[in-house]
C-alpha cells in the first residue's frame, strides 16, 4: 500500500507540471556570434525544470555567473573542436575552476556537456538536397529545418536525460542555481554542430 501511494504521489506530481514558455524561443538560433546565450539559458532551464518538476523536485533558478562560466567553456569546445570537461581557457581549466570563477559560493556542483547538429538531424535518417544551401530533408521528403532555441534545448536535455550520469546531475536534489551556454562550430558536418556546456550549483 505503501507503494502504492508514493507512485500515486509521484504521478500526481508530473501531471501537474508543465514546460515554461521562454519568450523568443521559438526563434532560430543563428550560427556563429549572434547566438544569445541569455535564451539558450533560459530554455535549457525551462527544459531542466519541467524534468525535475516531473521527479518531485524542486526548480533551480538562474545565475549569471553560472552562465558566463558555461558560455565561455562551450564557446571553447566549438573552436577546438573538443567535448571535454577540461580546457586552456585561464581560471577555468576545470569544471571546479568554472564553478570558482562564477563568483558564487557553492557547497556542491555539477557540469553536463553535450554536442547536437544544428539542423534537427541527429537519430533519423536524412537526404541531403542542397548541401552548399544547408538543405535537408527526410527520406519523405520533408524539409528537415535548423534548430530553434526550444528545440535545441528540448533535444541536448533529452539526450542528458538519456544518459544515466547525465540525468543524475539534473535530478540532483542539492543543486539549486544553473547556467547553461552555447557555442558554435561552423567546420561540423552538416553546416555545423553545437557545443553546449552547463554548470550547477548547490
Amino acid at each position: 500500500m505503501a507503494i502504492l501511494v508514493a507512485t500515486v504521489l509521484i504521478s500526481g506530481t508530473a501531471e501537474a507540471c508543465s514546460r515554461a514558455q521562454v519568450r523568443g524561443a521559438d526563434a532560430v538560433v543563428q550560427a556563429g556570434t549572434k547566438l544569445n546565450q541569455p535564451l539558450i539559458d533560459a530554455a535549457i532551464r525551462a527544459e531542466v525544470n519541467y524534468h525535475r518538476c516531473k521527479a518531485g523536485l524542486p526548480a533551480v533558478s538562474d545565475a549569471g555567473g553560472l552562465r558566463k562560466v558555461a558560455a565561455v567553456h562551450a564557446r571553447w569546445m566549438a573552436k577546438r573542436r573538443s567535448l571535454t570537461h577540461k580546457s586552456s581557457v585561464p581560471g577555468q581549466s576545470t569544471s571546479m575552476a568554472r564553478l570558482k570563477a562564477s563568483g558564487l559560493r557553492v557547497r556542491a556542483g555539477a557540469e553536463n556537456i553535450g554536442l547536437v547538429s544544428r539542423f534537427r538531424l541527429d537519430g533519423r535518417r536524412f537526404r541531403i538536397t542542397d548541401a552548399a544551401s544547408c538543405r535537408f530533408a527526410t527520406s519523405g521528403g520533408q524539409a528537415i529545418p535548423a534548430h530553434t532555441y526550444a528545440s535545441l534545448s528540448k533535444h541536448i536535455v533529452s539526450l542528458w536525460m538519456s544518459s544515466q550520469g547525465h540525468r543524475r546531475n539534473i535530478l540532483d536534489r542539492r543543486m539549486k542555481r544553473l547556467g547553461s551556454g552555447a557555442g558554435f562550430d561552423p567546420r561540423g558536418s552538416n553546416c555545423g554542430k553545437f557545443y553546449v556546456s552547463q554548470t550547477f550549483a548547490g
